[in-house]
């Protein structure tokens, strides 16, 4: 089984399904060297899934990015108003969340 030299980097471990499928390109459709290398393998990976997980569309991983970036921006909101007021203080110019000094007070009524 191992007397010829084989490209390993073909082999894919992610599931059971893969690694089968992987070990039977390497070992070009021999079933019986397959089911060898793929045996060899599978002893050590007990814990290896049937099948590998099912990717989110391409959509649902927009969502998922833009959900996670709120997020994190509602985290972080106080440290980004300061980077934004540390910014516009060196350019002299008003703070974010401030009222601008040259507007008057509105009047109450």
């Amino acid at each position: 089984m191992f007397g010829r030299e084989y490209d390993y980097s073909l082999i894919r471990t992610s599931s059971k399904e893969a690694l089968k499928r992987s070990a039977l390109m390497v070992c070009g459709n021999d079933i019986r060297k397959a089911a060898e290398l793929y045996e060899f393998f599978v002893k050590d990976m007990p814990n290896l899934p049937d099948t590998d997980p099912v990717l989110p569309n391409t959509f649902d991983q927009i969502k998922d990015t833009a959900v996670s970036v709120f997020q994190w921006g509602e985290q972080n909101q106080d440290k980004i108003i300061g980077a934004i007021n540390m910014v516009l203080s060196m350019l002299g110019k008003n703070p974010v969340g401030t009222a601008p000094v040259e507007v008057p007070p509105a009047p109450i009524v």
